[in-house]
């Protein structure tokens, strides 16, 4: 009676996993904005030079997912993780020390590594390894640590650049990652329930003469479907859908008259709707299956592109962050839930880095693509409405993805037939 009063240790993994996307991922994705002005003034670079770093980075990631999901099957989970906790946060202190471009070019492949190995995908794959039901929600607590860390890192970053210069800032970042991250790694992580001799949430309890096997098909049997490259290009879509108007929010916001003080609350709405989002979008895909869900993921994008198209009225400038919030699973969440969904635990680690290509791919095009839509008219509208049909297309390729899902065996085994 007292054993299942227990709190199920793959909770600590939910804490450890929301803490790795808080530290490495939302500085690296959500604070750019706050170093660009302080570090090019100080170094007398080219805006358009120094944010080179971020293609870099990105480019990195894409190269590391695949490597990393091989590596997280084949090495100690704990050495593994520690060692990309390590690159994620040597990145940031080799910002701080930064000099020449160069510098900041050649630390931004370890940021990409470290983001890649050390959040992306470890964080992905454990949430799916110990969880059977819940599984969503306890992505969307995870992932939502983004949100959580562009909320909390941000006034306290900015404060420390205000008062001690850029530098510190990177520096302030590198060390929360290495003494918070690495000794949670080492001490907490594991990597499947069996390693504490447990099932995870929701497995169902099996027989002395049976063993546990991960259900699923073989990464080389998912790569063969149409399911899955279908998945992929779902996810690649999203990305433009997603980031476009992410980069191009200020000038657009400027554009049609929108005040400043609209642009800030934003800018604010948006890191909260960003996790709000991400709880809300785990729990549905729990509750009421795949196509429903990205149905609603995709028609959240759609929406909040209709609402953003009156951001100058406080109204619908907030129901933009709103929608925008549920629109942005379609790279975070749902990349995640679908992988396990569709193709199982078998290999996840695997797929999901061939899947995590598509989602820093999706990041890396999207300037390109909303640059030469722009450079059509010189028109945002433009934009928007090309937009609104990528987010159709990616509900049509998640749609297809589902549909064409490859089949695969039961979860157990009788020990002398394996």
């Amino acid at each position: 009676m007292k054993e299942k009063k227990k709190i199920f240790y793959g909770w600590w993994i939910v804490v450890v996993t929301f803490l790795l996307m808080t530290l490495i991922y939302a500085p690296i994705a959500n604070l750019v904005s706050l170093f660009t002005l302080p570090v090019t003034k100080d170094l007398g670079f080219e805006r358009s030079q120094f944010m080179n770093y971020f293609t870099i980075m990105a480019l990195a990631s894409m190269v590391t997912g695949p490597i990393a999901g091989k590596l997280m099957r084949k090495m100690d989970v704990r050495a593994y993780l520690t060692l990309f906790i390590l690159l994620g946060g040597i990145s940031f202190i080799g910002f701080a020390i930064s000099t020449k471009l160069i510098h900041f070019y050649l630390f931004a492949v370890l940021m990409g590594a470290g983001l890649a190995g050390g959040a992306m995908i470890p964080a992905s794959v454990l949430i799916t390894n110990w969880f059977n039901e819940k599984r969503g929600l306890c992505l969307g607590i995870a992932l939502s640590g983004t949100g959580f860390g562009g909320v909390i890192l941000s006034p306290i970053v900015n404060s420390l650049i205000i008062s001690n210069g850029w530098r510190s800032g990177y520096l302030l970042i590198g060390l929360l990652i290495i003494v918070v991250l690495v000794p949670l790694s080492i001490f907490v992580i594991r990597l499947n329930p069996a390693d504490k001799g447990l099932l995870p949430l929701g497995g169902a309890s099996i027989q002395s003469n049976q063993k546990t096997v991960l259900t699923g098909t073989s990464q080389r049997k998912a790569l063969q479907s149409v399911s899955f490259w279908s998945l992929c290009l779902a996810i690649l879509v999203g990305g433009v859908v997603v980031n476009s108007m992410l980069i191009n929010l200020a000038p657009y916001l400027s554009d049609i008259g929108a005040t400043a003080e609209t642009a800030a609350l934003l800018l604010s709405l948006g890191s909260a709707m960003v996790i709000v989002g991400k709880l809300l979008v785990g729990r549905v895909f729990d509750k009421a299956g795949l196509i429903l869900t990205v149905l609603i993921i995709s028609a959240g994008s759609i929406v909040s592109f209709l609402f953003i198209m009156k951001a100058n009225v406080l109204v619908p400038a907030i129901l933009y962050t709103i929608f925008s919030g549920v629109g942005a699973t379609a790279v975070t969440v749902t990349p995640a839930y679908l992988t396990g969904a569709l193709y199982g635990e078998k290999e996840y680690a695997g797929k999901y880095g061939v899947v995590a290509i598509f989602i820093s791919l999706g990041a890396a095009i999207a300037p390109i693509v909303s640059g030469a839509v722009y450079n059509i008219n010189h028109s945002y509208g433009l934009l928007l409405n090309v937009l609104i049909i990528l987010a159709v297309v990616q509900f049509v390729l998640f749609f297809i993805s589902v549909k064409t899902k490859p089949s695969f065996t039961n979860n157990t085994l009788d020990e002398n037939i394996a």
